[in-house]
């Protein structure tokens, strides 16, 4: 009884959470807003020294010692550990066709699959999603807000900031005291777990993250340009549409974003070529 009520509880502080996040961030879900760019990339900094001293060397002794397919299950099985995160955006979305999905999976994964190590589901048809609470609340009209650097959790904004949150009470092993674990042991229990999911990522990152540090001049606009990318296909589940202004010859900003010619450069530039062609026609003339 405690548990539920607890439950209910922290059920009900998220939905007050997501409601003044409704009502403040009210902007569109493409716009990218980093009015706190000083405080991100110091944030930002303290995280890239995290990893580069701490997270990678033992991401690099991880993916030595462990072999892909273990990996490659550790992932798995987190993974299906966030069936009740992507079953309640799915709800919240009117997704049922999705939500069955991914029950079906949750299902098979959990038997078959042995606890969610494997993945027959896949092979059957019924292919993962992603979805989290923070592509419900863009589903439901709130703005990204700003864009925020959260310390060791990474690139974020202030509507996917309050989905985090959301998420993690939705997390099983937030709850292992509901199942008989004295408090203790369950926090070891929970903290182990989390420890092992970011080193299994971040192994399984370790060449794209390589490979983006040494390509890009700003290593933080990079993140922040490939965060509300990936986020925007997420979100409206389709590609990011930014091979289809380069095919139409679009100049892009910063952020992807095309950047509209302007006519009267163009015309500009027009008339100054003409003037250009006439004097120089002048100059061959004898």
């Amino acid at each position: 009884m405690r548990s539920q009520l607890r439950l209910s509880r922290l059920l009900l502080h998220f939905c007050l959470l997501c409601g003044l996040a409704a009502s403040v961030l009210a902007q569109t879900p493409e716009e990218v807003s980093d009015p706190w760019e000083g405080f991100n990339r110091g944030v930002f900094t303290f995280n890239d020294t995290v990893d580069v001293y701490l997270l990678e060397p033992i991401a690099k002794g991880y993916d030595f010692i462990m072999p892909r397919p273990v990996q490659r299950s550790v992932g798995n099985f987190f993974d299906n550990l966030r069936y009740p995160v992507l079953l309640i955006s799915d709800v919240a979305q009117l997704k049922f066709g999705q939500a069955g999905n991914h029950t079906v999976r949750f299902l098979i994964n959990s038997t078959v699959g042995i606890g969610g190590l494997f993945d027959p589901a896949a092979p059957m048809g019924f292919e993962p999603h992603y979805e989290d609470l923070g592509t419900a609340l863009a589903y439901h009209g709130v703005g990204p807000g700003p864009y925020l650097v959260l310390p060791l959790l990474g690139p974020s904004t202030v509507r996917d900031a309050v989905g985090r949150i959301g998420g993690f009470f939705l997390d099983p092993t937030y709850y292992f005291t509901v199942y008989g674990i004295d408090r203790e042991t369950a926090m070891w229990l929970s903290t182990g777990l989390t420890a092992l999911e970011v080193i299994n990522t971040r192994a399984d990152l370790l060449d794209a993250v390589r490979t983006a540090k040494s390509a890009s001049l700003d290593y933080y606009g990079f993140l922040r340009k490939t965060y509300y990318q990936v986020r925007y296909e997420e979100i409206h589940d389709k590609p990011y549409p930014e091979e289809e202004f380069e095919e139409e010859g679009l100049e892009l900003d910063e952020f992807g974003d095309p950047i509209e010619p302007d006519s009267t450069a163009e015309d500009n530039g027009a008339e100054g070529k003409g003037a250009a062609e006439e004097v120089v026609g002048e100059s061959e003339t004898p």
